[in-house]
């Protein structure tokens, strides 16, 4: 029996769901994940501090190509079934804790929807309560705050993080970056994700250019019309920088749905350089994929 007051929490959260009126609500397919990340989510807002509370965050991080409702019963096909995905529905409580912790989205549109009688899914209820152009700044600065180390947790809900993926997670399934550069002169043309990790929908890649120096880096995102099965196409971008005495989180400037382009100044040497491009549709089921390149350019470059 469990017993421990966290699981108190996460299944006295499940009794109050038993009896939920909303179809979009159920337990199965692209809506399970919500059932229980609210119910985590539930336990992180009791137990804030607690220093289990967020073990599956390292989870998300290591695939973020996956949708945000991926979860037991709706893989795509040849999808692992290992810990690193399994647990991501549990660890989705992560991106409902930014929603209202960090974001101060109303912990009220977390729960209300399991008895509007709606049939709406939980992704496409928030979508339309908190509103398109909010909803997807949200979910992008989430991405890019993971990608910046869950800045967003206390260091040792971190660090317990990071043991989790560390102990428990197969090597083979981490796929944190879809491109990966040791330096920013690997760096050239015009960078495509491969088509195994292309971002789903609500979902994202990040690119890592390591070891950067001071300049001035550019950056250039295109996005495909459409995804894989004819969803029509929605992005957004976010830039992280990491050194010993900077982090630094910038914004690509949309100038539609598909294109944007940004900039930031590295004034560190040796820096850690991130891109991260957020697929975020007006489409909210499925694994179909959404194809883009992206271009980083960088003048002056210089290293002390």
């Amino acid at each position: 029996v469990h017993t421990s007051e966290s699981n108190l929490y996460h299944e006295g959260f499940h009794i109050f769901q038993y009896k939920a009126n909303s179809t979009g609500f159920a337990y199965k397919g692209d809506s399970q994940w919500y059932v229980e990340a609210s119910a985590q989510w539930y336990m992180c807002q009791n137990q804030p501090q607690e220093i289990n509370a967020f073990v599956e965050a390292g989870a998300m991080g290591a695939n973020p190509h996956l949708s945000l409702w991926h979860s037991f019963s709706n893989q795509a096909e040849g999808d692992p079934i290992d810990w690193l995905y399994q647990v991501r529905q549990y660890g989705m409580h992560t991106y409902l804790y930014y929603l209202t912790n960090v974001a101060k989205v109303s912990p009220d549109l977390i729960t209300n929807g399991f008895y509007l009688g709606t049939d709406l899914s939980p992704q496409e209820y928030h979508y339309r309560q908190i509103g398109a152009d909010r909803l997807r700044k949200y979910f992008a600065d989430w991405a890019a705050h993971n990608t910046g180390g869950l800045d967003y947790l206390t260091p040792e809900q971190i660090a317990r993080a990071e043991l989790e993926v560390k102990n428990v997670a197969d090597p083979n399934n981490l796929h944190p970056y879809v491109r990966s550069y040791d330096n920013p002169k690997q760096v050239k043309c015009w960078i495509y994700p491969s088509e195994a990790f292309k971002p789903r929908g609500w979902a994202y890649n990040v690119i890592r250019v390591q070891n950067c120096g001071s300049g001035t880096y550019r950056f250039k995102l295109k996005g495909d019309l459409v995804g894989s099965e004819g969803a029509v196409s929605h992005f957004e971008g976010r830039i992280v920088v990491i050194s010993e005495t900077q982090k630094l989180y910038a914004k690509i400037n949309m100038v539609d749905a598909i294109s944007g382009q940004g900039v930031v100044r590295v004034t560190n040497n040796f820096s850690e350089l991130f891109l991260v491009v957020a697929s975020v549709p007006e489409h909210f089921s499925g694994t179909q994929t959404y194809g883009y390149q992206v271009k980083i350019e960088i003048d002056s470059l210089t290293y002390q």
